[in-house]
C-alpha cells in the first residue's frame, strides 16, 4: 500500500501536563491511582519541548485542542497498559523509553517507545510494526520490521494486534486473558463479564457511504475516542460521521463456518461478526483497507477483498495489496476518517505514569486503569487532498 498525498501543514502548540491529572478508576479493586506528570521527562533528561518527536505523517490533529469530545460519561481518553506504569492517551505524540511487562501473558516483552510517526500500517495484517533501540544521545531509533507474522512481538504503542485466530501468528493474542489487554473497560455502558471486564474484546463502528460498508474495529477504549472525534463537525477536527454507540463484535469461529466454499488456506482464519437489523456481517483480514498502531485497530470495507491477504497471509511482499476500487468512492470521507483515526487513537504517553495513591510508589499490575486527562498535546495539523491505498 502506498499513499500519495498533497499536504498543507501547520504546527500546533505544545503544552505539557503540569500536575497530577484526574483520579483514575481501578477495575480490579486495587487502591485508587492517579496519573502523575513525569518530572524527569518534562524538566530535564527526557521528553521535553526540545526532543518531542517531530510528526511527519498525514494526520487530522485539529481536534486535539477541542474539549467537545472529551465527555467523561462517553469517552475514557486515558488507557492503562496492564503490568506496567504506562498509560496511553488520545493524540499523544508518543516516544520516550519502553517498559518491560512484569507479569501476564506478555511478561518480559516491552511496551512503549513508539511515536505517532509509525501509526500507519498497510492493508496487510501484521504491518505497522518496528523495533526501537536507544541511541547514544538517549533517543529511540526506529527500524521497521517488514515481516507480517505477529507472534512474539513487543507493543511499541502499548496495544497488541487484533487476533484473527491462528492467521499470521495471532492466536496468542486471542488466547490472552482480558486482564492482560489494554482498552477493555468495565463500564456500565457495555455488556460486562467477570471482574468488571467487557464480554466482548473488540468493538466496531459501522457506516454505509456511497454503497460502501465501512467498519472501524479495535478495543473499546480506542473505538470510543475515534467515535467521539470523528462525529465532530469538520471545522472542529471531525468528519461529521459515525457518532453511534460502539457495537460489540463476536469472535466468529472460522471462515469455513461462514463460507462453505472457503479454500483450505482460508478455512481456519477467524473473523468478527455483527448482527444488525438489516444484515449480518463478518469482517476478515482481507476486508481491511488500512491497519493502524501495529495492526491493533483497523478500517475495513466489506466490499474490499485483498487477494494478497488470503492463504494465511503467506505472501511475503509487505506492500502488496489489491488496489482499492475508487469508482464512486467518497474520497473526502475516506481521507478524513483515515487521518482522524491515525491522529486520535491512544498510544503510550511518556509524560504520564500511574502511581498508587496509598503508597506513593509506582504500581505495575494487571489491573486496568482509565481516566480523563485535560490538557493539550503536541500535534501537526495536516490536511490531505489525495490518498491512494
Amino acid at each position: 500500500m502506498h499513499m500519495h498525498i498533497v499536504l498543507q501543514a501547520s504546527i500546533a502548540s505544545l503544552c505539557l501536563i503540569e500536575t497530577a491529572v484526574g483520579v483514575t478508576i481501578s477495575n480490579t479493586g486495587e487502591p485508587s491511582k492517579k496519573l502523575f506528570r513525569r518530572e524527569d521527562y518534562v524538566d530535564g533528561i527526557g521528553y521535553n519541548i526540545q526532543n518531542t518527536p517531530t510528526i511527519n505523517v498525514p494526520l487530522n490533529n485539529i481536534a486535539s485542542s477541542q474539549q467537545a469530545w472529551r465527555d467523561p460519561s462517553k469517552v475514557e481518553s486515558v488507557v492503562r497498559i496492564p503490568h506496567t506504569s504506562l498509560v496511553a492517551t488520545a493524540f499523544s505524540s508518543g516516544g520516550g523509553p519502553n517498559q518491560t511487562f512484569n507479569g501476564g501473558a506478555f511478561s518480559r516483552r516491552t511496551s512503549g517507545g513508539g511515536t505517532r510517526n509509525e501509526i500507519y500500517g498497510t492493508a496487510r495484517y501484521g504491518s505497522g510494526y518496528g523495533e526501537y533501540t536507544s541511541s547514544t544521545n538517549g533517543t529511540m531509533q526506529y527500524q521497521p520490521v517488514l515481516t507480517l507474522d505477529v507472534s512474539g512481538r513487543d507493543f511499541p504503542h502499548g496495544f497488541p494486534p487484533l487476533s484473527f485466530g491462528n492467521y499470521s501468528g495471532g492466536d496468542e493474542y486471542r488466547n490472552a486473558n482480558n486482564s492482560d489487554l489494554p482498552g477493555l473497560l468495565g463500564s456500565p455502558r457495555y455488556a460486562t463479564a467477570g471482574e468488571g471486564q467487557p464480554a466482548f474484546r473488540v468493538y466496531g463502528l459501522y457506516k454505509q457511504v456511497s454503497n460502501r460498508t465501512w467498519f472501524i474495529i479495535g478495543d473499546v477504549a480506542s473505538i470510543e475516542v475515534v467515535n467521539a472525534v470523528i462525529s465532530l463537525p469538520v471545522d472542529q477536527g471531525g468528519c461529521n460521521s459515525f457518532g453511534q454507540t460502539p457495537l460489540p463484535l463476536e469472535r466468529y469461529e472460522t471462515y469455513s463456518s461462514w463460507n462453505s466454499s472457503a479454500t483450505i488456506g482460508d478455512s481456519e482464519t477467524r473473523g468478527f461478526t455483527i448482527s444488525l437489523t438489516t444484515f449480518q456481517a463478518a469482517i476478515f483480514p482481507w476486508n481491511v483497507v488500512q491497519f493502524y498502531r501495529g495492526s491493533s485497530l483497523a478500517l475495513a470495507m466489506l466490499e474490499y477483498d485483498n487477494a494478497f491477504a488470503h492463504n494465511r497471509n503467506t505472501d511475503t511482499d509487505y506492500w502488496a495489496s489489491t488496489p482499492l476500487d475508487t469508482t464512486g468512492l467518497d474520497m473526502n470521507f475516506l481521507n478524513c476518517v483515515n487521518q482522524t483515526i491515525a491522529a486520535s487513537i491512544p498510544i503510550v504517553d511518556p509524560t504520564l505514569i500511574v502511581r498508587t495513591r496509598s503508597s506513593g510508589a509506582l504500581k505495575a499490575s494487571g489491573g486496568q486503569v482509565t481516566g480523563v486527562v485535560f490538557g493539550c498535546l503536541a500535534g501537526v495539523v495536516i490536511i490531505a487532498t489525495v490518498i491512494w491505498f
